[in-house]
């Protein structure tokens, strides 16, 4: 027997749903689901809730999104805020805005600009985060990962001097490490560069190391 054809799931203004799947689900405006959501492509504009977990091919948001359980899906994509309180796996991540995962966070490709709050562990072949404000996660291991501030934080302290951008982590490990305003105990690498304003307790490379002037590393270990 071949499964039945899912439907399409189009909402405009403010509705809720009970879940399920579906093929592609339509959201403009706002909506409450009380269960899971499958689907192949998610769209929404504006702010939804999900009491449940959503798996789907192609995730795309502008507004706020909020998912009591995880995120599984090949791309999550779009601006605005996302919160979720168990874990996300995703194959590429561009975003813009707030993201908070409450658990560990994996992404094959992790591109976001704005402010994370990741629980556990933060993971991904490619991370490329660029800060505007206070970020955090517990541990953070990849490829590459080069942690900045962002192009919108620099032309915002022209024009607000005080403003202050930071990411906090027990440990960040990747081959090649690029890091700016970050706060961590421990950075391992093969290629690790320690930019302005960083503070860290132990930096620990196998092939190359950099430390800014303006960086303050506690001890320093060829591997």
């Amino acid at each position: 027997m071949t499964d039945p054809v899912k439907g399409n799931l189009k909402i405009l203004g403010n509705s809720s749903s009970a879940g399920g799947s579906f093929q592609n689900v339509g959201i403009t405006g706002e909506c409450r689901f009380t269960g899971d959501v499958d689907c192949v492509k998610f769209g929404l504009t504006g702010n939804t809730d999900i009491e449940g977990s959503l798996h789907a091919q192609e995730i795309k948001l502008t507004g706020e999104c909020g998912v009591r359980g995880g995120i599984d899906a090949l791309s999550v994509r779009g601006r605005g805020e996302l919160k979720i309180d168990s874990r996300m796996k995703a194959e590429r991540l561009a975003f813009e805005g707030h993201l908070e995962v409450k658990e560990d966070c994996e992404a094959g490709e992790f591109r976001l600009s704005g402010v994370v709050e990741i629980g556990g562990l933060l993971s991904g072949d490619q991370l490329d985060i660029g800060l505007f404000g206070y970020s955090r996660a517990g541990d953070v291991g990849g490829g590459t990962i080069r942690i900045k501030p962002s192009k919108g934080y620099k032309l915002m302290k022209m024009v607000h001097p005080n403003r202050n951008v930071r990411f906090e982590s027990r440990a960040i490990e990747g081959d090649i490490v690029e890091l700016e305003h970050v706060s961590a105990e421990t950075v391992r690498g093969g290629r690790v560069i320690i930019g302005p304003n960083c503070i860290i307790e132990t930096v620990e490379y196998r092939e190359s190391l950099e430390i800014h002037k303006s960086a303050k590393v506690r001890s320093q270990v060829k591997l």
